[in-house]
């Protein structure tokens, strides 16, 4: 490798490329190609600076010296100057790119002599310097800097927030087995409703947000496996079938809207916090209140054929290989 002569000797700021480390060398010490650059032997970092003030060649001192790859920065006449470039240069970076120093420092690896790239192959782009900075008035930099900082600190504001909505994503995907079962679930709630009256009553409650919010959280937690599951715990211990008997989904016929309760906004938000849809929350209810005379009619059958004898259940099952059926009919019931 060739060296600068010594008589023409400066100081350079340079990055080492494999710890990305903004050193002060001596000018000696960096190829004439700007590409690399040797480093002494020396464990103590009070004799490595040393060494970059005293300048002394790399072939000396006894033991071999270090090859290693560098992004040439800029040179400067004395140690001082050179100092100060450095100092310039590592704001610079830090307030440019505020999420560096988060990543782990990678330890300065040697290069053999024959990971050397031969003349004829491919040469790197010549890297993009702060160099431009130096032309700048001192007001200029400090409006730059103070820019930067601005930024850096926006960038912290944004992780902290992304980091408290991952958390809170998390939380909320919770798999449903692990919840409460919906019978061990306590609330001071008057559910389930059993009249209009209690519905009424309800929807009033309903426009308070902190009765919303108690609502709201106490539903999403009866927990269920899948949005069936999930959507009949909630009904269940919303409202009795004989109240629910008196509703479908857009109040066709003699029923009553339930899609118009403000009820139903609470229910698919607690829904939705169980990682239920919109479409499949609404779809479960309306097939919640399509059975519901069923429900009611085995129930009263039961209670009149006394115990011991089981009604069988006369609702449609679907076999794997059968295509679902279309709830959107329930619209027009």
């Amino acid at each position: 490798m060739n060296i600068l002569d010594e008589k023409g000797a400066m100081y350079a700021v340079v990055t080492l490329q494999d710890s990305d480390e903004v050193m002060v060398v001596p000018s000696n010490w960096v190829s004439l190609d700007k590409r690399h650059c040797y480093w002494p032997p020396f464990k103590s970092t009070e004799k490595c600076m040393e060494a970059v003030q005293h300048k002394p060649n790399p072939e000396t001192e006894g033991k071999p010296w270090e090859k290693l790859r560098i992004i040439f920065l800029g040179e400067y006449d004395t140690f001082e100057k050179a100092k100060e470039g450095q100092k310039e240069i590592k704001e610079y970076e830090e307030l440019s790119n505020p999420l560096k120093n988060v990543l782990p420092g990678i330890k300065r690896q040697r290069l053999d002599s024959t990971q050397e790239m031969s003349n004829n192959q491919l040469q790197p782009l010549p890297p993009v310097t702060p160099a431009s900075t130096s032309r700048m008035s001192a007001d200029d930099k400090d409006e730059l800097l103070q820019m930067l900082r601005d930024i850096k600190s926006t960038v912290q504001e944004n992780s902290a927030m992304l980091k408290k909505l991952l958390k809170d994503n998390t939380v909320s995907e919770v798999p449903s087995s692990t919840s409460v079962p919906p019978k061990e679930v306590k609330t001071s709630l008057n559910l389930p409703l059993r009249t209009f009256e209690d519905m009424e009553r309800t929807e009033r409650e309903l426009n308070t947000t902190t009765t919303r919010k108690t609502y709201v959280k106490y539903l999403s937690g009866l927990g269920g496996f899948g949005n069936r599951d999930v959507i009949k715990n909630i009904m269940q211990h919303v409202l009795i079938d004989d109240l629910a008997n008196e509703f479908n989904w857009q109040g066709r016929g003699n029923k009553k809207p339930f899609s118009q309760l403000t009820l139903a906004d609470v229910i698919r938000e607690a829904a939705s916090k169980r990682n239920v849809p919109r479409v499949d929350c609404e779809t479960e209810i309306k097939k919640y209140l399509s059975y519901t005379a069923d429900r009611l009619s085995r129930k009263r059958a039961r209670e009149q054929a006394g115990p011991g004898l089981e009604i069988p259940n006369v609702l449609p099952t679907l076999v794997d290989d059968q295509p679902d059926m279309a709830w959107d009919f329930f619209d027009d019931i």
